[in-house]
C-alpha cells in the first residue's frame, strides 16, 4: 500500500513538472497585421514575459512574406546592454540552435559613439535615445540574399527595424524580416529563432570559446566559462514554421 502511494505521488509530481514545462514553451503568434512603428499596440497583450522578474517580455508572428518580432524592456539593465550592443533576431532554417540568418539593432556608429563620450554635454544627455540615434544602419550576417555588413535603413529587402523609449521609460523594439531572404530550402520544415538581448557577457564568452586551448589537445577541450550577472535569461528560442 506505501510502496503505490509513493507511485502515485511520483507520478502526480511528473505530470506537474510536464505541464509546467508546456506553460513556459513559447510560440510563433496566429498572423496579424503589423505596422513597425515601435508602438506595439497592435501586439496588445501578446508579449510573452520572459524570467520571473518581468524585465523584459517578447513576442513573433508572420505573414505571407514577413517575420515580425517585437521586444519589450523594462529593466534599466537590459536597456543599457540592448542600446549599446543591439537586440539580435536569428533565424536558423535548419531548425537548430545555432546561428543562421541574423538582424541585429541598434548598433551604434563607433565614431559617433566617441565624438559623444568627448561631448562636454553628454551629462545632460540621455544616453540610451542617444546610442539608438546614432545607428547607421542594420547589422545582417547569415542571409541567403543578403550582402553580411552594414545594411542602409533605406533598403530594398523590406529589412525594418525601430528602438525606441517610451514615455514610461520601457524600451521597445519592432522589426520585420524578408522571409525569402533567409534562405529556407523546405518552407514546411521548422526554423529555430532566437530572440537575444546581446549583451557584453554572451560576447565574452564567444571570445572565449573561438580561442585555442592553451593546454594543448592531449588535455581535452577545456572552455571557462563567464557568468551573467542577470538573473533572467537574455535569449529565447522558439521552433516554428514559415510557411
Amino acid at each position: 500500500m506505501k510502496r503505490n502511494i509513493i507511485i502515485a505521488i511520483l507520478i502526480l509530481a511528473s505530470s506537474s513538472l510536464l505541464a509546467q514545462k508546456k506553460k513556459e514553451g513559447f510560440a510563433l503568434l496566429p498572423s496579424f497585421e503589423v505596422e513597425v512603428n515601435g508602438d506595439l499596440k497592435e501586439w496588445g497583450e501578446k508579449l510573452s514575459v520572459v524570467g520571473e522578474d518581468s524585465s523584459w517580455s517578447f513576442a513573433l508572428t508572420k505573414d505571407a512574406k514577413f517575420l515580425y518580432a517585437a521586444v519589450q524592456i523594462k529593466d534599466l539593465s537590459l536597456q543599457q546592454e540592448a542600446v549599446r550592443n543591439g537586440i539580435i533576431v536569428n533565424i536558423n532554417p535548419n531548425g537548430k540552435k545555432k546561428d543562421g540568418a541574423q538582424l541585429v539593432f541598434p548598433i551604434p556608429d563607433s565614431e559617433s559613439v566617441r565624438a559623444m563620450v568627448n561631448d562636454d554635454n553628454l551629462p545632460n544627455m540621455n544616453v540610451r535615445e542617444e546610442l539608438i540615434k546614432r545607428s547607421r544602419g542594420y547589422g545582417v550576417r547569415g542571409f541567403a540574399h543578403i550582402v553580411d555588413g552594414r545594411l542602409s535603413f533605406e533598403n530594398t529587402y523590406g529589412v525594418k527595424a525601430v528602438a525606441k523609449l517610451a514615455e514610461n521609460d520601457v524600451l521597445i523594439y519592432e522589426s520585420k524580416i524578408p522571409i525569402q531572404a533567409i534562405g529556407i530550402k523546405k518552407i514546411n520544415d521548422p526554423v529555430a529563432i532566437q530572440i537575444m538581448i546581446n549583451n557584453r557577457f554572451s560576447q565574452l564568452q564567444k571570445t572565449i570559446k573561438s580561442r585555442p586551448d592553451p593546454r594543448g589537445s592531449m588535455y581535452g577541450r577545456y572552455t571557462p566559462t563567464v557568468k551573467s550577472p542577470y538573473k533572467t535569461k537574455l535569449d529565447v528560442w522558439i521552433l516554428g514554421t514559415l510557411n
